[in-house]
């Protein structure tokens, strides 16, 4: 059991005992990042039991269970890296789960607190573990999804959003779109106030970057990268690749320059304010471009026409998140392209011209 762990599970079994922020003031940033992923997930997975339990009581059709035998199996798969947890839960009973859930959350807030305090060095190596470790337990979801999907099932623990949490440490501040007044205001997909709903997920971020396996030097176009999610994840986990995201709302491009240099970034990861409709701008070659659905009709004709000129002299791939697909789908048909690789149940689908 690691520090961390140790920690997580004192804090649920004999908290009357344990001054959680001492004991994780203490703590490298790495294992910091440890601490967040592993309580961030227990809050996911409490939340999942309970519903599962929940579905599995009112299948009259099911054999009745006890509390540990329903728990086991998901021990040994989907929870197995909250294992040194399972006594603890098994010992809690089901009724606690809500509560597990709230405990949780309290200490996802207390690890984000403490590692604001820190120097942005220092938060760096937060992310950039914590990030490590979400993208293994990404890819365990997408392959049971997998699995699942293929005996004609549903998997019902998802992970979207269980680590936007870490937004705070990025400095994402989403509520300054409120109200926000722009040229293309009605004609652009700008999703004003929308928050962190059409930002694109970490999973599907860490997901993509994993599967493209990009070589060294490759660049990366983000079109349309709202906050900088998706180039503060490549420059943390890829510093060898160059990444440009384009977006046309102003204060959406400094939030996310400000966190690039806060975390010493700026010679790999650049963002632009730039109008992608216009017909004078040139979008520049690169390895992989990425899109979630960021255009009105007209525009998405405009920078597919320059995509697809790029892809009949140099092998690229495009990447879509949400319904960015249905556009891509039809060019693929009508390229040539191959069928997209797809994760996510679809939602997420890299194009290889």
């Amino acid at each position: 059991m690691t520090n961390p762990q140790r920690v997580l599970l004192q804090y649920f079994t004999v908290p009357e005992n344990l001054d959680l922020a001492k004991e994780l003031t203490a703590f490298s940033s790495s294992e910091l990042g440890e601490f967040f992923v592993d309580s961030a997930f227990l809050g996911c997975a409490a939340n999942f039991l309970k519903e599962e339990r929940w579905l599995q009581n009112k299948d009259r059709s099911v054999k009745e269970k006890s509390f540990t035998e329903f728990l086991r199996p998901y021990f040994q798969v989907e929870l197995f890296s909250l294992q040194f947890l399972q006594s603890f839960i098994q010992e809690s009973s089901e009724k606690n789960l809500k509560s597990i859930i709230t405990q949780a959350l309290r200490a996802e807030q207390e690890v984000i607190s403490v590692i604001k305090d820190r120097p942005y060095s220092e938060q760096k190596i937060f992310a950039k573990k914590s990030l490590k470790l979400m993208l293994d337990l990404f890819e365990l979801e997408n392959k049971l999804q997998v699995e699942k999907k293929t005996q004609g099932l549903h998997l019902g623990l998802s992970m979207y959003r269980t680590f936007d949490a870490l937004d705070e440490v990025f400095n994402l501040n989403y509520d300054i779109d409120l109200g926000m007044k722009t040229d293309l205001q009605g004609t652009e997909r700008l999703y004003e106030g929308a928050g962190v709903g059409v930002q694109s997920g970490y999973s599907t971020v860490s997901l993509a970057l994993h599967h493209l396996n990009l070589p060294e030097g490759a660049r990366f176009i983000d079109l349309g990268s709202g906050y900088g999610r998706v180039g503060l994840v490549v420059g943390l986990l890829r510093p060898d690749i160059d990444f440009i995201g384009y977006e046309y709302v102003p204060h959406r491009v400094e939030v996310a320059s400000t966190t690039t240099e806060n975390l010493g970034m700026q010679s790999h990861v650049h963002f632009y304010t730039q109008d992608l409709s216009l017909k004078s701008f040139q979008i520049p070659e690169a390895e992989i471009y990425y899109m979630y659905d960021p255009f009105s009709e007209e525009t998405y004709g405009h920078v597919l026409s320059q995509l697809i000129e790029i892809s009949h002299h140099k092998k690229i791939i495009i990447a879509t998140k949400g319904n960015a697909r249905k556009w891509l789908l039809e060019v693929a048909r009508r390229e040539g392209w191959s069928s997209p690789e797809e994760f996510d149940n679809g939602n997420l689908c890299l194009f290889h011209t």
